[in-house]
C-alpha cells in the first residue's frame, strides 16, 4: 500500500513538473522532477538560485537532482554543463532498480529526452533524434511524443527545403 502511494505521488509530481520547462529550449519539452529541492526555483525561473543549491544542498536523489540539474544549465544557457548533467542522468537511471519498473521505464524516457533537448541545443539534430526515439521506445509519453513529433516535422520541412531549392521534386 505504501509503494503505491509512494509511486502515484511520484508519478503526479512528474507529470505536474513536467510541463513547467518550456522556455530556453526552442518549444521542446523537459522533465522538472518536483522531489528535488531545485525544482522550485528553476520552475520560478531562479536558475542562479537552483545551481547555487545544488552545491549546498544534499540530493536525497542524485538522478532527480541531475536532471534538474540538466534543465537549469540548459535554460541558462550552459549546454556543456547541462550535457554532463544530462548524461549523468541517463546513467544513474540506467543504474538504479529501486522504483517499481513501470515509473523506471517513465524516468529513463525523461532522462533521454531531456539528454536530446540539450543535444539539440548544441546543433547534433541525429543525437537528439536518437535520444528522443530512444525516449519515445522505452515510454510513449506525451513528452517523448511531443519532442519527437516536434524534431521530425523540422527535419521533414528542411528536406522538403532542400529537395525544392535543388529542382527535385518533393517527395510524395
Amino acid at each position: 500500500m505504501n509503494l503505491i502511494t509512494s509511486r502515484t505521488l511520484w508519478a503526479t509530481s512528474l507529470l505536474l513538473a513536467s510541463f513547467a520547462s518550456h522556455a530556453g529550449s526552442n518549444g521542446y519539452k523537459m522533465v522538472v522532477i518536483a522531489e528535488d529541492a531545485l525544482a522550485a526555483p528553476i520552475q520560478a525561473g531562479a536558475l542562479t538560485t537552483a545551481i547555487s543549491a545544488a552545491t549546498t544542498q544534499q540530493a536525497q536523489d542524485p538522478y532527480a537532482r541531475q536532471m534538474n540539474l540538466c534543465v537549469a544549465y540548459s535554460k541558462e544557457g550552459n549546454i556543456d554543463k547541462a550535457k554532463d548533467a544530462c548524461h549523468k542522468a541517463v546513467t544513474l537511471v540506467r543504474q538504479s532498480g529501486k522504483r517499481p519498473a513501470e515509473l523506471q521505464r517513465e524516468l529513463r524516457s525523461y532522462a533521454y529526452s531531456n539528454r536530446g533537448v540539450v543535444r539539440l541545443l548544441s546543433g547534433d539534430n541525429i543525437g537528439a533524434l536518437a535520444d528522443f526515439q530512444r525516449a519515445h521506445d522505452i515510454e510513449a509519453s506525451v513528452i517523448s511524443q511531443h519532442n519527437l513529433g516536434k524534431l521530425t516535422a523540422k527535419l521533414n520541412d528542411k528536406t522538403l527545403l532542400i529537395a525544392s531549392s535543388n529542382g527535385a521534386a518533393a517527395p510524395e
